[in-house]
């Protein structure tokens, strides 16, 4: 089974950082995605919510901006809570592994960062520079 997801969009608002308990940094960003619906002869928007940790979190804090184009690289992690009613309640996000910050389609000088070493997806992104 492969569980891989990427994502490109838009930050919907800056994004803050956070500290655990244990003293990791941490953040979530949301990230708007456009997709067509031939159906009804329009763009939907699907709001996408990503959790970063480490130096992903910190840089991603310190360079990005509300409507800055970026594209993550990351797994799907499911977890659960109880809500004031006493109900179960499943929340499925994108847990970030590469985060690019893309200036412009056009800037050869596209931030990114990574926990990681290159992945095929960076040497993708690479190629099309």
């Amino acid at each position: 089974m492969i569980n891989h997801v990427v994502i490109l969009g838009r930050l919907t608002k800056a994004p803050m950082l956070q500290t655990t308990n244990t003293g990791k940094k941490s953040t979530f960003i949301s990230i708007a995605t456009t997709t067509y619906n031939a159906h009804m002869k329009r763009n939907k928007t699907n709001y996408v919510s990503i959790k970063l940790w480490g130096q992903t979190a910190e840089y991603v804090v310190k360079k990005g901006k509300k409507g800055m184009e970026v594209s993550v690289e990351g797994i799907l992690k499911t977890s659960s809570y109880v809500n004031e009613q006493d109900k179960q309640v499943f929340v499925t996000d994108v847990v970030a592994e590469n985060v690019h910050l893309l200036t412009s389609q056009f800037d050869e000088k596209a931030q990114n960062v990574s926990n990681s070493n290159a992945s095929e997806f960076e040497k993708f992104v690479n190629a099309l520079q």
